[in-house]
């Protein structure tokens, strides 16, 4: 077996005896048997060295790490192999040639999501990318954490599955479970009984506390943020993931559902600013409008005023009050809300299919 002459160039891998020995019962001379290899397998014979490996400051294994990671003495590394430029004028992709991409399906400031599918496996997934090239430090690191904290924080039934993430052509691709829709999309357009908006509370809450005891904070809970698949309510987006320890830097997520502290740049308890944004994301799904930008009803929720929700227990309106309390020492943990008892008397079973 050899490599074409121009391997960088071609995309065929000769396959016979070696150069110069005939082939039995056939004259010298006969051309070899061309066989097909994929892109991808060429782009790795051709990359000569390796980009460096990154410390994931979200892994407690990892130990003392800089808060800026990738700054200082990485920064050469990172402008010279960390985001190497797979995809060139050949044309090779990782994204073209493992996935088949069916239609884009969200989309923000900094990224797009699109439905995609993995042609080895024939599943389904969801592929995020960046909407522009990564060209400056602070947009890869902004772009990299997102990933890092999702591989970092693993396996959980109501965390958005994360699979696999890599750059090309300067952009960071991630590769994540496919959900059906976000709980957003079903905000105005169902009318939530008690024990529904229960489900997705606890739910949500279970994730929260799977993420804080791993000393992660979110900081952009919001409905856009949870996703619904077969009935499981899952808590995804983790480009505003932060350590509870205030090492890494803060980047908060929607102001509408984001409690006074952090608005005023107050960072003690970040594992709390999650609880407030799940309460207020709770209490949108109950008036089935979006939160306002400004104006009385937004200072209001900031300091804990919520009015009566008719049809609702006064149990679950105390539960709610409680979660956007304005000191955020009162709001109960992610823990406790997952041990409330109004979980256990509710019975609610009622899901988005």
């Amino acid at each position: 077996m050899e490599l074409s002459s121009d391997i960088c160039g071609s995309d065929k891998l000769e396959v016979g005896k070696p150069s110069g020995e005939p082939e039995v019962g056939k004259p010298s001379g006969t051309e070899k048997k061309q066989n097909y290899v994929s892109q991808s397998a060429v782009a790795l014979r051709c990359r000569v060295m390796p980009p460096p490996c990154i410390i994931n400051p979200y892994l407690k294994e990892s130990g003392v790490v800089d808060a800026d990671p990738l700054g200082n003495q990485r920064s050469k590394s990172i402008a010279a192999g960390l985001l190497p430029k797979i995809s060139s004028g050949d044309g090779l992709s990782r994204y073209r040639t493992d996935f088949h991409e069916i239609e884009q399906i969200g989309y923000g400031n900094f990224s797009r999501v699109f439905k995609a599918l993995k042609r080895v496996d024939g599943c389904m997934y969801a592929v995020k990318h960046s909407a522009n090239q990564l060209l400056q430090d602070n947009d890869r690191r902004r772009a990299l954490m997102e990933a890092q904290a999702l591989a970092a924080i693993g396996s959980h039934q109501n965390i958005v599955g994360y699979y696999s993430s890599w750059f090309e052509n300067e952009q960071l691709y991630i590769q994540m479970e496919l959900c059906d829709s976000s709980l957003s999309i079903h905000r105005s357009s169902l009318s939530w009984t008690e024990g529904e908006v229960l489900e997705v509370l606890h739910q949500i809450a279970k994730a929260l506390q799977f993420i804080h005891e791993q000393g992660i904070a979110h900081l952009d809970v919001k409905p856009d943020n949870i996703y619904v698949k077969k009935g499981i309510y899952k808590l995804g987006d983790f480009g505003c993931a932060t350590l509870l320890d205030g090492s890494l830097p803060i980047e908060e997520g929607d102001a509408r559902y984001m409690p006074q502290e952090i608005l005023n740049d107050k960072y003690e308890h970040l594992d709390k600013v999650d609880i407030f944004s799940l309460g207020a994301a709770i209490y949108e799904l109950v008036r089935r409008t979006p939160l306002p930008v400004s104006g009385p009803q937004f200072l209001n929720l900031r300091e804990g005023k919520i009015p009566l929700l008719p049809g609702h227990s006064l149990q679950f309106q105390s539960l709610l009050k409680a979660m956007v309390d304005p000191d955020p020492v009162r709001r109960p943990s992610a823990r406790e809300l997952v041990e409330n008892p109004i979980f256990d008397k509710s019975g609610s079973t009622g899901r988005i299919v």
